[in-house]
């Protein structure tokens, strides 16, 4: 079923392109061959190296007591065997920018523009999550109203930034009909353009930092959201941040910062492209002048 959904699976193909063999670059969910062939001994042998106590982190939120959450902890997992987890392999460095496609025959043309992005402690991330705000995630962002909004070339169009433990991904989306992807692709190579010679003015900075901020305060209304948060600061090793202090660090983002992160993060010579549609050619076609720097790939 997730194969057959190329609006999902454009993402993995995105992932090859920017992350190479690195095991980054592979499909989550893995691959029908891989999931049918492996032993149950395999399964079971990897569950017993990476589910340990070492390896668990424990957060609660809510009506709790810590005491005797410490102690159920104690009492669930003490006897358990330790085992120190595999080593995670390294990051890579920048690789080289790749052109990656998919034919099938499908009613729009998927494509992602990305590259590497910042790691998930980078001070930086504020700013980037404001940059992205006026970029393409949202709905007044400068991408949505140009693509869709404007020309009504893509009823999906966003940009998006996620965060590993020691790199990053940023990158874009547009869903178009294969007859309008060099039109599509045309735009966006202008909005990119457009977003490295002025990347906010004082009114975009100052609509995108509110909005951001008002997206953290609401997630922190949720229970859940809470406990997450608390899980994800000891499990990635970063420090726990008060509201206030995450609020201060929004509006401290200046249009110099989000200058540079643009001029190092949204680079042409930097950029991958990924695509999933009927026409290979035409997709190559449409964004060679946007990913200038991006070689040819299977």
């Amino acid at each position: 079923m997730y194969e057959d959904d190329p609006q999902d699976t454009v993402f993995d193909v995105l992932g090859q392109a920017v992350f190479g063999g690195h095991p980054l670059g592979r499909p989550i969910i893995g691959r029908a061959p891989v999931i049918r062939d492996t032993p149950v001994e395999q399964i079971a042998a990897f569950h017993a190296a990476r589910y340990v106590p070492a390896s668990v982190v424990i957060a609660a939120a809510g009506s709790v007591d810590h005491d005797q959450i410490v102690e159920l902890a104690e009492r669930t997992l003490g006897g358990a065997a330790e085992s120190g987890a595999p080593g995670i392999e390294p990051a890579p460095g920048e690789p080289a920018p790749t052109v990656r496609f998919q034919r099938k025959d499908t009613e729009q043309c998927h494509v992602c523009l990305g590259a590497l992005g910042l790691p998930r402690g980078d001070d930086r991330r504020f700013a980037s999550r404001v940059l992205d705000a006026i970029f393409g995630g949202l709905s007044s962002s400068r991408l949505f109203q140009a693509v869709r909004e404007e020309r009504g070339l893509a009823y999906s169009v966003y940009s998006f930034a996620g965060q590993y433990a020691d790199t990053g991904q940023i990158g874009l989306y547009v869903g178009t009909r294969p007859d309008k992807v060099g039109e599509a692709m045309e735009v966006v190579g202008e909005e990119l353009e457009r977003l490295r010679d002025q990347p906010a003015t004082e009114a975009e900075l100052e609509r995108a930092r509110e909005n951001v901020k008002a997206r953290v305060i609401l997630a922190l209304e949720s229970t859940g959201a809470r406990m997450n948060r608390l899980g994800a600061s000891l499990l990635f090793e970063l420090p726990l941040l008060e509201a206030d202090e995450v609020m201060a660090r929004f509006d401290a983002v200046t249009l110099d910062d989000l200058r540079e992160l643009t001029d190092e993060l949204w680079a042409p010579e930097r950029l991958s492209a990924a695509g999933i549609g009927p026409d290979e050619q035409a997709f190559r076609d449409a964004v060679s002048d946007v990913c200038p720097g991006a070689g040819v790939a299977a």
